[in-house]
Order: C-alpha cells, then sequence, then structure tokens
C-alpha cells in the first residue's frame, strides 16, 4: 500500500468526500429512494440530497443557493451513504467505489459486467428449482 501511503500524506487534511464528491450524479432515482428509506430527514434536506446525489449538482452550488452549512451538507450526506449501505446490506448487496488509472476502467467494467451476468443467469437457476 506505499502508493495509497504516498497519496495520503501529499493531502494535508484528506477529506476524500471533497475529493470526489463534485464529480457527476452518483445515484439513480430508485437508489436515492432506497438510501432515503426510513430516514426522518426534512423536505429541504431530502431536496439538497437529490440535487447533489441524483442530478449531480455541486456541493458549492446547492450551499450557494441555499445557504446551507458545509458540515450540515457533508453530515446529510454522511448520514444519507451510511443508510444506503444498510439497506443495500439488508438486500444482500454491496455498494463499492474505486480510484483507479484510466487505463484500468474498462477492464474493471468488463470484469464487472461478467459477474453480473453471470451471477443473474444462477440467480434465474435457483428460482426455477
Amino acid at each position: 500500500m506505499p502508493i495509497m501511503r504516498n497519496f495520503l500524506e501529499a493531502i494535508e487534511n484528506p477529506d476524500f468526500s471533497d475529493l470526489f464528491a463534485d464529480d457527476l450524479s452518483c445515484m439513480n432515482e430508485q437508489q436515492f429512494k432506497l438510501a432515503i428509506k426510513g430516514l426522518r430527514i426534512r423536505d429541504r434536506s431530502r431536496e439538497v440530497a437529490y440535487r447533489i446525489l441524483v442530478k449531480g449538482d455541486s456541493r458549492q452550488s446547492v450551499i450557494d443557493d441555499t445557504g446551507m452549512q458545509k458540515a450540515a451538507i457533508s453530515q446529510l450526506m454522511s448520514k444519507i451513504m451510511k443508510n444506503f449501505r444498510e439497506q443495500l446490506t439488508r438486500n444482500g448487496l454491496v455498494y463499492k467505489e474505486y480510484v483507479l488509472p484510466e487505463k484500468l476502467e474498462p477492464v474493471i467494467d468488463a470484469v464487472e459486467e461478467e459477474h453480473l451476468r453471470n451471477y443473474l443467469k444462477e440467480s434465474k437457476k435457483s428460482r426455477r428449482s
């Protein structure tokens, strides 16, 4: 893990949510519904989370538009992502994110697609039995 250690040492205050939060949307509508399932959050907070997670708005633009504090938005996102992972686990699923060299992306995509295809094929077989 020397590469990761060097990466972390190069960052004075490693807040990974800030490094990768504003790329684009990271959830579709159904994933968002699952992520907030069972949470008691206000309508305004729900809209903020929706803008960031589904529409892909940057946190800064949401802060500028709503006047919410950066810390409040970070706390909201952490709460929702924690709940999302818990909801997935209850359904026998996991959530994974990768940071890897760009040239490996097609390889990882192909592996994930192949494993998903095999999983769905096996699931179909087991339901027929």
